[in-house]
């Protein structure tokens, strides 16, 4: 049976990490973050090594059918990398980017923390900031 590998947060090291240790033989792999990982800490959770490789088992179990413990576990925390949208995020995504143009202030938006955290997201968001900036409508 291969190992399951836990990432929490991800981000750039998150990516390397989970490249490769994806190269070994069917390693499953966990990421846990987000509001799960806020909710702990306004409780006063401690943020534990054995917190995080319990709850990946935990969610490895219920969602991939390992019942077993992994012969390998890295835990990897890295906070407030992944963008978290909150409430209302799109009407002040909008009003920024109103305020932008009416001011014609030489600044454009892009990466995560706008239109999406996914990195084809990313990518996308810079091509059509590029495109912006160059004066061309960026290409469907």
């Amino acid at each position: 049976m291969g190992r399951t590998v836990v990432v929490l947060g991800g981000g750039i090291s998150g990516l390397a990490a989970s490249y490769h240790l994806s190269r070994a033989p069917c390693p499953p792999k966990v990421m846990l973050g987000g509001s799960w990982l806020q909710t702990l800490e306004a409780r006063g959770t401690v943020l534990s090594q054995e917190l995080f490789q319990q709850q990946a088992q935990q969610a490895a179990a219920a969602q991939l059918g390992l019942k077993g413990p992994p012969s390998h576990c890295l835990v990897h925390l890295h906070k407030n990398c992944i963008p978290q949208y909150t409430l209302g995020h799109w009407q002040k995504l909008e009003a920024a980017t109103q305020f932008l143009a009416s001011q014609r202030l030489p600044l454009t938006l892009a990466g995560a923390s706008y239109e999406g955290v996914a990195v084809n997201d990313c990518i996308e968001s810079g091509r059509q900031a590029a495109a912006r900036v160059l004066g061309s409508e960026p290409n469907s």
